[in-house]
């Protein structure tokens, strides 16, 4: 009875490994015939259905946006025969969701509307530089208004076209800065002078004295005088080198502008003076850095007490050349117009 129930047991044991032998043989020959008819597709045959489809970009956004939860209610709703959903459904899906379709030597070329440009041919309006005032006549905006400019020391002068710091008894090259910074701001549409008095001759100690006859002079001309500007040049012991800032591809010399205080005589109204001071170098920045040096407060009024837009203004230093200091002043005469325009507004 024993040997009956080995012998049946081994039997089942040997059709099951029969039976294992049996569909892994078939396996193998099915998977072998599959890849050996896999290798006769050529690319195009595979990327040929997908060349023939043709849908544009906007049906292929709308098919993506009903299958999407994340683009549900986005856009209008499309309906399509029932034919379509036998047929082009699947190939809309597959353009509107896998990119690399569109990579292909067959392309799938995916129309755009009129109305759409891609970015690379977006045209931008071109940037418009604002002119500053260089060709702004605002001869009826300042008419019957006056901005008024001298030199308490005259004598001053720049050394590389003088070949001196001081021309003295005579009239440097200072001077001739403050006439070039008159005839700017006439030329933009305010009317503007230049008084070429000699304020530091034969007495140089006694330079402001003189100087305070020409200021009340000119204000009790009943002129409407807007600014008071006094020309210097400023001197620095020990120093070599000029000081310049690059503007608009030329070497400008740099502007210290001086406001007197009333540390050694009455002065109440000072800090007005200090005021147009900051707007002049505040404009400056905006419109040409680094051409303000500093505004600076000393004591001693500098005749700036009889009137609030009086200033003393160095324009670069003996050792600056003639054409650093005129072109300071020529920018400079830009930021007064820009400046004055909110005095008279």
């Amino acid at each position: 009875m024993r040997k009956h129930f080995f012998s049946f047991l081994k039997s089942i044991i040997l059709l099951q490994i029969f039976i294992l032998v049996l569909i892994t043989g078939v396996s193998v020959e099915f998977n072998n015939n599959y890849l050996l008819r896999l290798l006769d597709f050529s690319k195009q045959d595979i990327l040929l259905p997908f060349s023939q489809i043709n849908i544009d970009k906007n049906e292929g956004s709308a098919l993506f946006e009903s299958v999407n939860v994340f683009l549900t209610g986005k856009g209008k709703q499309v309906v399509f025969a029932d034919s379509y959903f036998k047929s082009d459904l699947p190939e809309a899906l597959m353009v509107s969701n896998i990119q690399a379709l569109a990579n292909g030597s067959n392309q799938i070329i995916i129309a755009e509307s009129e109305e759409e440009q891609s970015e690379s041919e977006i045209t931008l309006p071109e940037y418009q530089e604002e002119k500053l005032n260089k060709k702004t006549d605002y001869s009826s905006f300042f008419q019957g208004y006056r901005v008024v400019f001298y030199c308490t020391h005259g004598a001053e002068s720049y050394i590389p076209d003088s070949g001196r710091a001081r021309c003295e008894g005579q009239r440097g090259l200072v001077n001739k800065v403050a006439a070039e910074m008159s005839n700017s701001l006439k030329t933009k549409g305010l009317d503007a002078e230049f008084i070429n008095t000699l304020h530091d001759y034969p007495e140089y100690n006694n330079s402001y004295t003189k100087s305070r006859e020409t200021v009340n002079s000119i204000l009790e001309s009943k002129q409407n005088i807007l600014a008071l500007f006094d020309i210097h040049r400023d001197s620095i012991p020990g120093l070599n080198n000029s000081e310049t800032v690059e503007i608009n591809g030329k070497k400008s010399a740099r502007i210290l502008i001086i406001v007197g205080t009333d540390e050694r005589k009455p002065h109440d109204n000072w800090r007005e003076n200090l005021d147009f001071a900051q707007r002049l170098s505040a404009q400056a920045d905006k419109m040409y850095p680094g051409l303000i040096k500093a505004v600076r407060t000393k004591a001693g009024t500098y005749n700036q007490e009889y009137f609030p837009n009086s200033l003393l203004l160095e324009l670069g230093s003996d050792i600056n050349s003639f054409a650093e200091a005129n072109y300071a002043g020529e920018l400079f005469t830009d930021v007064i117009i820009e400046v004055l325009k909110e005095e008279i507004q």
